[in-house]
């Protein structure tokens, strides 16, 4: 029967008193540590250990009743520490099993810190946002040189008059007017234009009839108002010319056949108030407005509304939407090896036929030189609609069978100046744009001794509204008869 306590242990046959003595003092000193930390004394305590294993045992399977399984340790503990380990062995087995989860909770940390290194201040640090690459040096230049004005259109010399001709690319008219009614009234009276042209209308001819769009007509600004609209595609292309009434000395004559309607065809506006703005033609040699035609004659052409053609008395005005070569350039080969060429023998035949000098403007859809595109060197541009080599060749074409770009030939090397940007990629406001938008004349508007006279040339980057900007064309045109 084993001993209630440690110190009943019986004494061991033939020993003395002395070495009882010796070894009851080690069994209670050691009473209260856990049995793993107790190591077998080899030599002389060996016999005494056998002798006193029961009592050991006993006291050692008390206590792992009530601790576990103790961690064996290669230190000794103080005696605070061994009474905390008697107190909660269970925290000491969890904390050996959380270790690992420790570390890992460390390790994330830490790679979510590396994260935050690239994070917007304002982001949480959770999330973390791609690094932004550099854009490549040739695709940051996008400075504009500063341009002379070069003359003053309010002080034409005697004898002449000024007349001011603007183009813009709408992308929509309805859509300017719903986010500005007032767009196209304020920019006629902001910059005193005579003639406005506008592309890309993608209106159809019900919209001109219906009061709920409310075409602007500025009739109350004194113009006369024309449309083109395509019958092939809805809400596709289509162009628009405003004329100031004082170049209309009566109604024009517009073309029978394929006739597209004026926008006072369907309110029953009159031109009688015209007449009376109107100069003495006859005697001042002022350029009247007599014809206005809609077709080029071709029927591969002329269902997507993209002309007008004005016959004034001393020269003709073309507005003109040249077709874009489109996504994967699917109309490449149709805009250069046909709308081109057909294009420039219907403006070569009618210099002919009228024997007046000839100018036509609108978007182009093409960025000839390098001083037209903003990243001029990227590699993508010989594959974008605008800036192919074909397309760039074509208007090269049409350059060399006579004809002149008027904004270059009167600032020959203005850079930064661009009349589209693209919305989607926010180009506007760094200026990272293309020249789409000319006026291409007759050589003879340079001649000074001509009626008229191309004078000055440049954008209206200021006015907002569409992805293109206004591009203006200041003329001076004699009046004084020879």
């Amino acid at each position: 029967m084993a001993p209630n306590n440690v110190g009943d242990v019986p004494s061991p046959p033939r020993r003395s008193s002395r070495r009882i003595k010796t070894e009851v003092k080690v069994i209670e000193t050691k009473e209260n540590e856990p049995a793993a930390s107790k190591k077998p004394r080899k030599g002389k305590g060996k016999v005494t250990e056998e002798t006193s294993n029961k009592s050991v045992d006993e006291a050692t399977t008390t206590s792992n009743n009530t601790k576990g399984v103790a961690k064996k340790s290669s230190k000794k503990k103080s005696p605070s520490e061994k009474k905390e380990e008697e107190r909660s062995p269970a925290k000491t087995e969890n904390s050996a099993i959380e270790e690992p989860r420790s570390k890992r909770s460390r390790q994330t940390k830490t790679a979510d810190d590396d994260k935050d290194d690239h994070a917007d201040e304002n982001t949480p640090s959770t999330e973390a946002k791609p690094k932004k690459k550099k854009a490549p040096s040739h695709q940051v230049l996008t400075e504009k040189d500063d341009i002379p004005r070069l003359w003053d259109p309010t002080k034409p010399p005697d004898g002449s008059i000024s007349l001011k001709v603007a183009s813009w690319n709408v992308a929509g008219l309805r859509a300017v007017i719903k986010k500005t009614p007032s767009a196209l009234s304020d920019l006629v009276k902001k910059y005193d234009l005579d003639v406005v042209c506008l592309q890309e209308t993608k209106l159809q001819e019900q919209h001109l009839s219906d009061p709920k769009i409310d075409i602007p007509r500025l009739d109350a600004e004194g113009y006369q108002s024309y449309f083109s609209c395509s019958s092939d595609k809805k809400g596709y292309s289509g162009t628009a010319v405003y004329v100031k009434k004082r170049f209309l000395q009566s109604a024009p004559k517009e073309a029978a056949k394929g006739k597209q309607p004026t926008i006072d065809s369907f309110f029953g506006a009159k031109l009688s108030s015209a007449k009376e703005k109107t100069l003495d033609a006859a005697s001042t040699n002022i350029p009247v407005l007599n014809e206005i035609s809609y077709k080029m004659g071709n029927e591969k052409h002329d269902s997507e509304g993209r002309l007008i053609i004005l016959d004034f008395s001393t020269f003709t005005l073309v507005n003109v939407y040249v077709p874009n070569s489109g996504q994967n350039l699917a109309r490449l080969s149709y805009r250069t090896d046909e709308w081109d060429k057909d294009f420039l023998a219907f403006m070569q035949g009618k210099q002919k036929v009228r024997g007046v000098p000839v100018l036509w403007v609108g978007d182009l859809n093409v960025a000839h030189t390098n001083l037209e595109v903003w990243n001029d060197g990227a590699k993508h541009l010989p594959k974008q609609a605008g800036v192919t080599p074909e397309e760039r060749a074509s208007f090269q074409a049409q350059l060399d069978a006579g004809f002149v770009d008027a904004f270059r030939r009167l600032h020959p090397t203005a850079a930064g100046h661009y009349s589209y940007w693209s919305t989607r990629a926010g180009n506007r406001e760094p200026n990272k744009g293309l020249r789409l938008d000319y006026f291409v004349c007759d050589p003879t508007f340079f001649d000074d001794s001509s009626k008229v006279v191309a004078r000055d040339s440049y954008m209206l980057d200021g006015v907002e509204g569409s992805d293109h900007c206004p591009v203006v064309l200041e003329l001076e045109v004699r009046t004084a008869a020879n």
